[in-house]
């Protein structure tokens, strides 16, 4: 009767070891990095995850997003990749993300104007309705530069008076007619009351490369790619189109427009987003995903150091700001009309 109780106990308890080892196995990957908790009920994501980026390579969204990419085998188990599709001011990627199949292998990193700004200028064959923000990645500070070494113009005075010499001020964009920064930089020239010519560009750092070069002499961007530049007195800058200025590590205050007199005021966003028809479950998974990587230290290091800082902005919060952006851009879009 004894042996039998001890094979019983036994038995047992090698049965609770193997559930033990299942149940560890069932949190962590074979190379112990993702969690089963990053993956749907059907076992989603099972391949390579697409990041479609409206912008060029290495400007602020692009910059994230491949950094949150470098984090996919982590906290996803698969690769996340990002692809650029530019031109458009945004609606080639759009487009390309709407035909993408809708099973959650393709988010797209979108801005406000793709809805509350581009659908002024362009034609476009989407509508909000279309995705589903998933969550904020930032909160865009646009800042107005300038070459004082190319053009000699370090202040908004010495802007005036480069144009009151008889000439015309070249600027460069990112993007064309229907994209925010196109559309800020030429409401500050609007309202100004000054000469100027846009040059449109594909991402920021293709705008603050034609700064540097002197082949334009205003540039507008964010921190992740002026920031070096005005570090080291390369670049200056002249204003941003946040109401309450900004500071930004290792450069300072950098005043507004609005506080120098200028009714030029703008706060942007960029966010991760799905096709709307992505079943619920996904987008949860990815939304997940992202949220993981802003948690991480070693992301959240490499935020500080470009000087920026990641932006969880709800489904409910992104589409609140469009809403917002939408009626803010009625004045700036007749302005040019």
């Amino acid at each position: 009767m004894k042996r039998t109780t001890k094979r019983l106990f036994s038995a047992l308890l090698a049965f609770v070891l193997l559930m033990s080892v299942t149940a560890c196995g069932a949190n962590t990957a074979a190379d112990g990095s993702a969690e089963e908790g990053s993956k749907s009920a059907d076992g989603f994501p099972e391949k390579q995850v697409t990041i479609i980026m409206p912008w060029s390579l290495g400007g602020g969204p692009d910059t994230i997003a491949r950094q949150i990419a470098s984090y996919g085998e982590k906290y996803l188990g698969v690769p996340v990749i990002v692809e650029n599709k530019t031109g458009g001011a945004g609606t080639i990627a759009m487009a390309a993300a709407l035909q993408a199949a809708d099973d959650g292998y393709s988010m797209i990193v979108a801005n406000g104007p793709l809805f509350s700004l581009t659908p002024s200028f362009q034609n476009v064959n989407y509508s909000i309705d279309d995705i589903t923000p998933l969550i904020g990645m930032r909160e865009v500070e646009f800042v107005v530069l300038s070459n004082p070494g190319k053009s000699g113009i370090e202040t908004l005075d010495q802007l005036k008076e480069y144009a009151a010499s008889g000439k015309t001020i070249k600027y460069a964009t990112t993007g064309g007619p229907g994209n925010d920064s196109y559309t800020m930089i030429s409401v500050l020239f609007k309202r100004l009351g000054l000469p100027a010519e846009a040059v449109p560009y594909d991402g920021g750092q293709d705008a603050i490369n034609a700064l540097v070069g002197g082949h334009v002499d205003i540039a507008i961007g964010s921190p992740p790619v002026y920031r070096d530049y005005v570090k080291s007195g390369e670049l200056a800058c002249l204003g941003t189109f946040i109401p309450d200025g900004i500071e930004v590590d290792g450069i300072g205050r950098i005043p507004s427009f609005k506080e120098q007199g200028i009714d030029a005021e703008f706060i942007g966003m960029d966010y991760f987003a799905v096709r709307s028809t992505v079943d619920d479950a996904k987008k949860k998974v990815l939304t997940e995903f992202i949220q993981n990587v802003y948690a991480d230290p070693d992301f959240q290091k490499f935020m500080s150091e470009m000087g920026m800082k990641a932006w969880d902005g709800t489904e409910v919060e992104i589409l609140q700001k469009i809403d917002e952006q939408s009626k803010a851009m009625v004045d700036y879009i007749t302005l040019l009309e």
